[in-house]
């Protein structure tokens, strides 16, 4: 395929469904479908090269790792039967919003990066996109309480991926706060859907283990909200970092 081309769809995500083939689960969403998975498909393809310099890569975790996604921005009901959902440990819905772990280098940021561009387009799905590690350096740059107010109008925002939580130091500014646990609880009291990656927390890639980590990080009280606020999402695969 060369560049610029893109593939059906049906190609890619063999026996997908149409997106009006079937209703979502009740009461799960009240949008109605303002995109075709073909056109996403399309505008990904196309965004993908333009951000990251280079096509897709379409092995079986890759594909697997971008159809559920696919289907959670696009309403599909296939969400609730995707292989990368978790739902022992809660009820997914799509009034939640998502937090994806996975090993380093197989698509989280890059393929969040590239909704993100492509969402900017629709109001209904558009999200701002920020690295918890740049949160707490703006953060610290913060010489005056107005400062502090810009900072936090600027992320009160109805939809926002944080990627890479876990991975930033405690924001120093007249005194120490973790400011990520922080914006997680602010979201979840003012019900903003938020999407979170982070990695594995050890080499057995239990998703146990990397959620209760998570709680050590932010405290007990966001790890309870963040099963209230997020879709459990696993990516799998190896690294495509070269």
């Amino acid at each position: 395929m060369r560049i610029g081309e893109t593939q059906p769809i049906r190609e890619v995500f063999s026996l997908i469904s149409s997106p009006t083939s079937k209703k979502t689960k009740p009461n799960t969403s009240k949008s109605k479908t303002i995109i075709t998975k073909q056109q996403l498909w399309n505008l990904f393809c196309n965004d993908f090269f333009k951000i990251h310099g280079k096509v897709i890569t379409q092995n079986e975790d890759a594909i697997e790792n971008l159809k559920v996604l696919f289907y959670y921005f696009l309403e599909d009901s296939d969400f609730f039967k995707s292989k990368n959902l978790i739902k022992h440990l809660n009820e997914p819905t799509f009034n939640k919003g998502l937090i994806i772990i996975g090993g380093v280098g197989i698509g989280k940021t890059a393929y969040l990066k590239c909704f993100e561009n492509i969402f900017h387009r629709f109001s209904s799905l558009r999200f701002k996109g920020y690295s918890a590690k740049h949160l707490v350096r703006e953060f610290e740059k913060c010489t005056s309480p107005l400062d502090k107010d810009l900072f936090y109008n600027e992320i009160d925002r109805k939809r926002i991926f944080i990627d890479d939580i876990g991975s930033e130091k405690d924001a120093s500014n007249y005194g120490i706060i973790n400011l990520i646990g922080e914006i997680i609880s602010d979201r979840y009291d003012k019900n903003q859907k938020t999407f979170l990656t982070t990695n594995f927390i050890n080499a057995n890639h239990n998703v146990e283990d990397t959620l209760q980590a998570l709680g050590k990080r932010y405290g007990h009280r966001n790890y309870d909200r963040l099963f209230e606020m997020c879709n459990i999402i696993v990516f799998t695969g190896q690294s495509m970092r070269k």
